[in-house]
């Protein structure tokens, strides 16, 4: 635990946007297209060098902040994941009765270039609170430092830029979501009577640091679990597109039919790889877990083409997650840097619990 303070600032860059309404506020930019929770594990780690380190560490008081003005800067909205995240913080802000937003770019192609726009627009209307998505550090430094300068809070969501960047951040942790996949993965070969794991490793790209993560932690739960020998045979790449991780998949098979267990480390791949399982006839002969918990994931358990589901709750972490962090950091009190909201798994015979309790219809 620590005990962090934080500076006060003020703002100076102006800019110019074209808006489209959304969220509260009528001046807000507009929002994407709804999207998958894909995007979730598509995050950057910190960088290990940096041109003009943003601080040494965070020594300064945030306890002048009274009335909450606070910005949710997404990479996109609607979809399981982020459309979760932003009701969870509309609801969570408005019982505070704290002024809020929840923006995202209109071109999700954009990126960090468009989330550290709309950053910077929360910084130019007074927000005293911003929560933007930081994958690249490097483009953020600049802002960060004018709106320490300017005494606003800043708390990364869903990424991890480093303690010497923010106070906080709150969001998915890749290595802790991998380990919890592989230990799942360690149980259902020890169930199965495996006598080794011969796994093959998608993501998005083999070059995605959080994804290579995600593996890493993978690999970890699965040697706490599973008693037996673990060989990598091959790994893939979904390029954010279930069809495409199928097709991989299926490549992979081909070369290697000695496969039983697939991690996946985004949903683009868990989608792929359970439309190859149930194609191919696989149900109870490889292992998969899916990353999502809508009606496509949980009938898949149900199928036994994916062994189990699970995420986030993504309701608590955009709403009492966050908000309870910016509230001991604006009193003064005692708080994490890093915050991994609960991960809820839904194994076969909880499907139809699960669906019933949460007004999910499956087939």
């Amino acid at each position: 635990m620590k005990l962090k303070k934080l500076t006060a600032l003020f703002l100076s860059a102006a800019m110019i946007l074209t808006f489209t309404a959304c969220g509260s506020d009528s001046n807000t930019p507009g929002k994407t297209q709804p999207a998958t929770e894909a995007e979730s594990d598509n995050v950057s780690e910190p960088e290990s060098e940096s041109a003009s380190p943003v601080t040494a560490g965070f020594d300064a008081d945030y306890t002048g902040i009274e009335d909450i003005k606070i910005a949710l800067i997404a990479e996109t909205s609607g979809g399981s994941f982020w459309g979760n995240i932003e009701q969870g913080f509309l609801e969570a802000t408005a019982a505070r009765g704290w002024e809020s937003v929840y923006w995202a770019p209109s071109d999700a192609t954009t990126g960090d270039a468009g989330v550290l726009d709309l950053a910077e627009t929360a910084l130019i209307q007074g927000y005293n609170v911003i929560c933007p998505v930081i994958n690249d550090i490097s483009i953020f430094e600049d802002f960060l430092n004018r709106a320490r300068e300017a005494g606003v809070l800043v708390i990364d969501f869903n990424a991890d830029p480093g303690e010497g960047y923010v106070p906080a951040q709150v969001g998915i942790d890749s290595t802790e979501s991998g380990r919890q996949q592989g230990e799942m993965i360690g149980k259902f070969a020890t169930e199965m009577g495996f006598e080794e794991i011969n796994y093959v490793n998608m993501s998005i790209a083999l070059s995605n640091t959080p994804q290579q993560a995600v593996k890493a932690g993978a690999l970890e739960g699965i040697a706490g679990s599973f008693a037996g020998a673990v060989n990598e045979v091959g790994e893939g790449e979904s390029e954010s597109n279930a069809a495409t991780a199928q097709d991989a998949i299926g490549a992979l098979f081909i070369a290697h039919p000695e496969i039983n267990t697939i991690i996946c480390c985004d949903m683009y791949s868990a989608v792929g790889a359970a439309a190859y399982i149930e194609e191919s006839g696989l149900q109870g002969k490889v292992i998969a877990c899916g990353l999502s918990l809508d009606a496509d994931a949980l009938m898949r358990v149900k199928s036994g083409a994916l062994s189990a589901t699970s995420s986030v709750d993504s309701v608590y972490m955009g709403g009492e997650q966050l908000c309870g962090v910016v509230e001991k950091i604006t009193a003064g009190e005692e708080f994490e840097y890093k915050n991994f909201p609960p991960k809820i798994w839904v194994l076969p015979d909880e499907v139809d619990d699960y669906a019933s309790e949460n007004g999910i219809t499956i087939q």
